[in-house]
């Protein structure tokens, strides 16, 4: 209700002890008087979410590897989604509802069945669709449902029949990452936008780029494409939103333009609106008609990587690099947005800590946990970890490659997988690249480590 600061955790698991530190820095004390509310059941960042074609359904993709199935009109969790491998980028409901397909940077689409993820009597299995050599990042339906784009880093964008879900086509032309798609309503035409700042548009029945409708300059992350309202948006890395007409003669307008990339766009039917976000935590709401700003504020300290219109267009579902998801209505946006007064992130806490646990905060935080058991977050729980086989938490499922591992962690190979990169330590891994170059902060981490992890 207005003027209410809700934190709904739904089956949050334990958090771990620099998790549950911000979340109490977040909720503690007095509330602050806004009406946002906060859904929590991912175990990191969420990169995307999709609304189903009737407004009852959201789906939420996490760094987690999980996809979250929630009630769009009270955001309660219903069902969780297992099957990726590596973090989940993007979800698109089938136009008559029947499918889900989420996608990842495990280069696959995994197909879901709507009917069958709202039986709580039935496990959720899903079919498996490989063919792409990098992370896909987007998904489009057809309007009449029966192709599916998945654009991809590995410079295509691939299309597959519905419902059968076969492929049926790839598209080549972006010269780098395609990042989004979105068909003419016939069908006939594909809408791509990549790094290499290019729309371009493809004839489907003959796999041909027609032209390049947009030359950015800059890449190109987000694209929309409305024909009823003839309109094509986008943003890009630069910070530029603009909207252009796709047929007639709309004119051009920057409705942003800032140093901060802009990282999602989407457009609402029912409302004529569309809702962008950028990397500093910007969210723009605007008249998809007239181009008139209708809200423009500050809604996060961090990057809004996804966002949606709920409400026929009265209220704005946002997330990022936080667990949790945003439900903010428009009536009530103000200039911070849906930011409590003490918001810090996890993984950057502003508070008082020695480098051990900020290095730890920092670098381990989004992917592990300190708890005994704690199964939401894209890596096992560090409880314990001195000693023990790499890949050997019963439950967790680990690549080949480091279940594999005849490694132990100790001091010793816990310095050297911060000192050479889990490139060269655990090959073929699913840990993220990265490094801690200065050997007095891999030590202060060893220290943290040591003292929290114990059994």
């Amino acid at each position: 209700m207005p003027g209410q600061f809700l934190l709904r955790p739904v089956h949050c698991r334990a958090l771990g002890l620099l998790a549950a530190v911000a979340l109490w820095l977040t909720v503690g004390g007095a509330a602050p008087a806004l009406a946002f509310e906060r859904h929590t059941a991912h175990g990191g960042p969420v990169k995307g979410l999709a609304l189903s074609p009737d407004g009852r359904w959201l789906v939420s993709t996490s760094f987690d590897y999980s996809a979250v199935l929630w009630s769009a009109g009270d955001l309660i969790e219903r069902r969780r989604l297992i099957g990726h491998e590596a973090a989940v980028n993007a979800a698109a409901f089938s136009p008559d509802g029947r499918f889900l397909v989420t996608a990842g940077d495990d280069a696959v689409l995994r197909v879901w069945s709507v009917e069958q993820l709202l039986d709580d009597r039935q496990e959720p299995v899903s079919r498996n669709l490989a063919g792409h050599g990098g992370k896909v990042v987007h998904l489009a339906f057809s309007s009449d449902g029966s192709t599916l784009a998945s654009s991809s880093w590995d410079h295509t964008v691939g299309l597959w029949s519905a419902p059968a879900f076969d492929r049926i086509g790839v598209l080549r032309g972006h010269e780098g990452p395609v990042n989004a798609a979105a068909f003419s309503d016939d069908g006939k035409r594909l809408y791509t936008a990549g790094a290499d700042g290019h729309v371009r548009l493809w004839d489907l029945a003959e796999s041909r780029a027609l032209r390049s409708v947009v030359e950015a300059g800059w890449g190109i992350n987000v694209l929309a494409v409305s024909e009823p309202l003839d309109l094509l948006a986008f943003g890009t890395s630069s910070g530029l939103l603009q909207t252009r007409a796709l047929h007639g003669d709309r004119i051009t307008a920057n409705l942003l333009h800032d140093d901060s990339p802009v990282l999602s766009l989407s457009v609402d039917p029912a409302s004529r609106r569309l809702v962008c976000g950028n990397a500093k935590g910007r969210l723009v709401v605007a008249d998809a008609e007239t181009d008139e700003i209708l809200r423009d504020f500050h809604a996060a300290n961090g990057p809004v990587w996804t966002a949606q219109l709920v409400s026929s267009g009265q209220a704005i579902v946002y997330a990022g690099l936080d667990d949790f998801i945003t439900r903010l209505p428009l009536d009530t946006a103000s200039d911070e947005g849906g930011i409590a007064a003490n918001d810090e992130r996890r993984f950057h806490p502003a508070g008082v800590l020695d480098n051990g646990a900020r290095q730890f905060a920092r670098k381990c935080s989004v992917c592990h946990t300190l708890a005994v058991d704690d199964r939401r977050r894209a890596g096992p729980s560090l409880h314990g970890v001195f000693g023990r086989k790499a890949g050997a938490v019963t439950g967790y499922p680990y690549s080949d490659a480091l279940a594999r591992a005849d490694i132990v962690w100790t001091e010793e190979t816990i310095d050297a997988l911060f000192r050479e990169g889990p490139e060269s330590v655990t090959p073929g891994s699913k840990m993220p690249l990265q490094r801690i170059r200065s050997a007095d902060d891999r030590q202060d981490l060893i220290r943290f480590l040591r003292a929290r992890t114990a059994n």
